[in-house]
């Protein structure tokens, strides 16, 4: 009789494992969710369908649904009530402020212990080939475990028309000649080290762009310079180790509110800036020769501040091309003769900018991926972060294809030793100066209210520069701004903030 109940017992477990090992997932449907569509346009779902959900592959037949929802159209509107009701997509992305809420409120899953149980992942190996400020940023801070991760690193830089800062600063002592070896990096150092270093340098540098030539600009607008508004690499948090409003941070904003009030002008010809609103149609204008203002007056801006998606989706596909001569081609209307489309097609990048530091070092943007802490499917979610994060060979290809800077070392020290340089940057090693930017950036400074607190404090600038009723000091801002987070954020508020 014993010996029957065990070999029964046997039979049962042996049932239970090749049910297991039978999961029709046919009938299961993988739902991924992001604020962009790259996972879709970039071939990721195709690869991750390739390797884990054709013929033959571990979830074989899986439907997978992929939902692409900008921040504008709403992302975090959409996604938040989902999540917290309980029926959100088993992946989604998001940008640091967003997975830093995402991770506060428990709906990422812990993907460092999915990590190390992975035979086919080496925990150590890849903390270590992550950029650190990468890999720290997606840490759950109640776990102390990986919740999120990026293979994207986006630093940012100032990138100018060096033709135009020639003409301006040339004469200056130690200003690099025409013809000097490596040109545009040469400029740039030169730039870094006087006019782009500090933020009273910056302002000064604006003044002297707009007095060597009345119609020139450093920046379309003053939104140009909010990256800088710490002046520092080590800035100070948000909020205190006492979950509070920090005075230290507030009055490393004073010196910023300044800047951008001295910016300002009603006109462009009382503004240190060309007043071309970042994302409009003056604002793209200038990023090639020139832009035309309304009463036909023609300006141009010298300078950009952009991370390293913006060199290659928004800068280049707008800069000054010239064709064989040097001659500047202009850019044809959408009816334009053929004749003329095509002389535009074959002209060439004018390789006249460089790419300079700033005050301090800042990133702009960047898709983490998490898995949800209440998804049924989480060994196929984890394979699919795997795809996308863990697979060097692919994101070495998808890197060839894209251009892009990722996070991960080993696919990118490569790159970086063998790249020949940027044509639309004078032959400069980009990634190289964005590898060096990435390095610098600490990210233990930021709280899931930096996004909120600064956009209340924006509105109050903006009324402040403006002249709005009210707003005649740096001490009005800040009052103002304090009874806006006493109402927005009332848990953070504490009396005897600073007022100027």
């Amino acid at each position: 009789m014993k010996k029957l109940l065990v070999l029964l017992v046997l039979s049962l477990s042996a049932l239970l494992v090749f049910t297991a090992c039978s999961t029709d997932y046919s009938k299961e449907k993988l739902v991924i969710w992001s604020f962009t569509d790259e996972l879709d346009t970039a071939g990721d779902i195709e690869h991750f369908k390739e390797m884990f959900t054709a013929e033959g592959k571990p979830y074989e037949g899986m439907e997978v649904e992929f939902v692409a929802v900008s921040i504008q159209d709403g992302y975090m509107d959409k996604i938040l009530p989902a999540l917290e009701a309980g029926n959100g997509p088993d992946i989604f992305t998001g940008e640091l402020d967003h997975i830093k809420q995402f991770i506060e409120a428990g709906y990422y899953a812990d993907i460092e212990t999915m990590m190390d149980k992975d035979k086919d992942v080496d925990l150590a190996a890849e903390k270590a080939d992550y950029k650190d400020y990468i890999w720290q940023s997606g840490i759950d801070p109640a776990t102390g475990k990986l919740a999120a991760l990026s293979w994207q690193v986006t630093p940012g830089a100032i990138f100018f028309k060096v033709d135009m800062a020639a003409e301006v600063w040339g004469t200056e002592p130690g200003f690099p000649a025409e013809g000097t070896a490596d040109y545009n990096t040469a400029v740039t150092n030169w730039m870094n080290d006087n006019k782009f270093n500090t933020i009273d340098n910056l302002l000064e540098a604006q003044k002297e762009v707009k007095a060597y030539n009345a119609n020139w600009r450093l920046f379309p607008d003053d939104q140009s310079v909010r990256h800088f508004a710490a002046g520092t690499n080590d800035p100070a948090m948000w909020i205190d180790a006492n979950g509070k409003l920090n005075p230290e941070k507030i009055k490393e904003q004073i010196p910023y509110i300044n800047l951008v009030k001295e910016m300002y002008g009603d006109t462009i010809d009382s503004s240190l800036t060309a007043n071309a609103g970042e994302w409009s149609g003056p604002w793209f204008d200038a990023m090639d020769k020139d832009l035309v203002d309304a009463e036909g007056n023609t300006w141009q801006v010298m300078a950009y501040s952009m991370p390293t998606w913006g060199l290659k989706y928004i800068i280049e596909p707008n800069m000054e091309l010239v064709d064989e001569s040097g001659n500047t081609v202009t850019k044809p209307a959408e009816d334009a003769d053929q004749a003329e489309k095509d002389a535009y097609a074959a002209a060439h990048f004018k390789g006249n900018w460089g790419m300079a530091s700033g005050p301090n070092s800042y990133f702009w943007g960047g898709t983490y991926l998490g898995i949800n802490a209440d998804s049924k499917l989480s060994e196929p979610a984890f394979a699919f972060l795997k795809s996308m994060l863990f697979d060097k060979e692919r994101l070495a290809e998808r890197q060839a294809a894209d251009g892009d800077m990722y996070s991960v070392e080993s696919v990118m020290a490569p790159v970086i030793a063998q790249y020949d340089g940027r044509e639309s940057l004078g032959g400069m090693n980009h990634l190289k100066v964005f590898n060096e930017e990435a390095a610098k950036i600490n990210l233990s400074n930021v709280t899931v209210y930096d996004r909120g607190l600064n956009d209340l404090l924006g509105i109050h600038i903006t009324n402040y520069k403006q002249g709005a009723d009210g707003y005649n000091s740096v001490s009005d801002v800040l009052k103002a701004f304090y009874a806006d987070v006493q109402v927005t954020f009332p848990e953070i508020y504490v009396e005897g903030l600073p007022t100027e």
